[in-house]
């Protein structure tokens, strides 16, 4: 799936259900997940996990489901996956992605930062592309590790968008807008940080893979449009110039000049027998 001008950018995910178009945030999500370099990233986490191996797995922060299925179909017959978010809006739709699933899966919610599930209860525990939305990610990365069995594993899959770059005619301009992306984003440097506080959380063995995600054109737009339309607003950029550069950006895509995208890492580790 490609982005659209209806599809909304990558924030809100901490208030979806008060968002005035949770529709638009779930759509983005299926447009993310259909970048090669996010499958890729995405794939090797899952790898990386043994889920072969796991009689029971937890997706924090599952959204829309969209992983919830291959986790499952990645597991044995008779393995258990349970998936947990903070959105009503996302659970529901989440349950009906998966209802051919039957009692295999299990959503609900629930705040990432205090996970309701007693500890070591799973064999497996992964979060993708959430902690850059929450306040703590040191606590959430403590919980997972908490509701993880010795032995168990835990993954994260997350972008750093300070490494967000794009080709563009009007460098000064896509400087600006570029450098002052990760600082508006909740947790916008995450991708970097994360094996650190993994380990910081206890947990060992701790791999990191990174990998580049290009995105479309119109992907790209989605991800910018709201924080170029916050510059503009804050007088950082002129409507004109903010203007201008979108219409530079288009051209050069028309040409299929276009190139830009982020670093995604997926950092796996193991809790301690």
């Amino acid at each position: 799936m490609i982005a659209d001008d209806r599809t909304a950018g990558p924030v809100g995910f901490n208030a979806v259900d008060s968002s005035a178009d949770p529709g638009g945030l779930i759509r983005f999500l299926d447009a993310a997940n259909g970048t090669a370099g996010l499958t890729a990233a995405k794939h090797a986490l899952l790898e990386q996990l043994d889920l072969g191996k796991a009689r029971t797995a937890l997706d924090v922060g599952c959204g829309p489901g969209i992983d919830v299925a291959e986790m499952a179909q990645l597991m044995p017959d008779d393995a258990h996956v349970s998936g947990i978010d903070i959105s009503e809006t996302m659970i529901a739709e989440a349950r009906k992605r998966s209802a051919s699933l039957g009692s295999r899966v299990s959503l609900r919610t629930g705040n990432a930062a205090d996970l309701p599930y007693p500890d070591q209860a799973f064999d497996v525990c992964r979060v993708a592309t959430v902690l850059q939305h929450v306040p703590d990610p040191t606590r959430v990365i403590q919980e997972m590790a908490r509701v993880t069995r010795p032995g168990g594993r835990v993954g994260v899959l997350e972008f750093d968008q300070e490494t967000t770059f794009v080709d563009h005619p009007d460098t000064k301009t896509t400087q600006i807008i570029l450098d002052t992306f990760a600082s508006a984003m909740v947790q916008g440097r995450i991708g970097r940080q994360t094996p650190r506080l993994l380990r910081a959380a206890g947990l060992t063995d701790v791999t990191v893979t990174p990998g580049v995600n290009l995105g479309s054109p119109q992907f790209f737009r989605a991800i910018l449009r709201d924080h170029v339309a916050r510059l503009a607003d804050e007088g950082i950029l002129t409507d004109q110039r903010a203007g201008q550069w979108w219409a530079e950006l288009d051209a050069w895509a028309q040409a299929g000049d276009f190139l830009g995208g982020a670093v995604v890492f997926a950092v796996a580790a193991s809790r301690p027998r």
